[in-house]
């Protein structure tokens, strides 16, 4: 039973980060502004996090400093594909590319470290344990002992979906990307919406990097994202728009990303089993382009505006 809460614990801790930048995404895929960046703004958010976490030792102050500069960011991102008609897909690229080098080049020039920046003042997020749940066999491991953004991944989960049966925003973004000219119409703001769901974006995305750098580790390591943002973009084409499939998904990649920790090297080796989560999303990928149907998220070839 012990190796059973321990997969499930495992599971849970790789679903957040991918749970939250798949979140991040969503609103993108809505407005059709699909942002494939979701890399880079993670680890640009894990180096923040560990950066204001020393400067500050704070907590508090590493993930809210955080969440406010990827907000920041994500309308600077917003501004560019819209007002500027940069093309999202090449943008998002780019800024996986720029994150990987700058977060290299800052590490070396500002700590004068190389590959890994550890530090007992990084504040490291505790662990909430629920009296008499933690004690469980299976369900303390799924429910208990986690960091507090694993529990605020949940509740966005539930006030996404709750969003977008109720709210008018959801029905606005999703007007932008599907229906802009009536969008426009009707009184909304095209422009905006399209802007406002790149903002969510980067902020939700800073939450993820945080999640890694400082709740499930306290250091930075150069790459240290190491795909996941990728596995959260795939989570989001799998799921076509919808909220509680996009957790399904997450938890699902989360798990698989457990497995290739939990393989004895006996079994597999080591190089093979960190390749699991991938060749799921790969697989998973394969099938969804041979049986989409119209009314899904659109797969294709990004054509370059002038």
């Amino acid at each position: 039973m012990d190796w059973i809460d321990a997969f499930l614990a495992s599971g849970i801790r790789f679903t957040t980060p991918i749970l939250l930048a798949a979140l991040a995404c969503l609103p993108t895929a809505w407005t059709k502004d699909l942002n494939v960046g979701l890399e880079g703004a993670m680890l640009f958010g894990a180096f923040s996090g560990v950066v204001i976490g020393l400067s500050t030792e704070s907590g508090i102050a590493a993930v809210g400093l955080t969440v406010l500069i990827g907000a920041a960011c994500g309308a600077v991102f917003g501004y560019l594909i819209t007002y500027l008609r940069v093309n999202v897909f090449v943008a998002g690229i780019v800024l996986n590319v720029f994150a990987a080098g700058a977060t290299v080049y800052l590490l070396r020039s500002m700590f004068g470290v190389k590959g890994t920046l550890s530090d007992d003042r990084i504040p490291a997020m505790a662990s909430v344990s629920i009296p008499g749940i933690d004690g469980i066999p299976v369900l303390g491991a799924v429910l208990s002992g986690h960091s507090i953004l694993t529990y605020v991944s949940w509740a966005i989960i539930v006030v996404a979906a709750l969003a977008v049966r109720y709210t008018v925003l959801v029905r606005h973004l999703k007007a932008a990307g599907e229906h802009p000219a009536a969008l426009t119409a009707a009184g909304g703001n095209v422009t905006r919406m399209r802007i406002l769901a790149q903002v969510w974006c980067f902020a939700l995305c800073g939450l993820a990097g945080v999640q890694l750098s400082m709740g499930q580790l306290t250091l930075f390591t150069e790459g240290m994202t190491s795909g996941l943002g990728f596995v959260a973009l795939a989570a989001v084409i799998f799921c076509r728009g919808k909220v509680l499939l996009l957790a399904l998904m997450s938890v699902g990649f989360g798990l698989s990303s457990a497995v290739a920790v939990q393989v004895n090297a006996s079994v597999m080796p080591p190089q093979f089993a960190q390749m699991i989560p991938y060749l799921v999303a790969f697989i998973g990928l394969i099938v969804l382009a041979r049986t989409a149907k119209d009314g899904g998220i659109r797969i294709a070839t990004p054509v370059l505006e002038d």
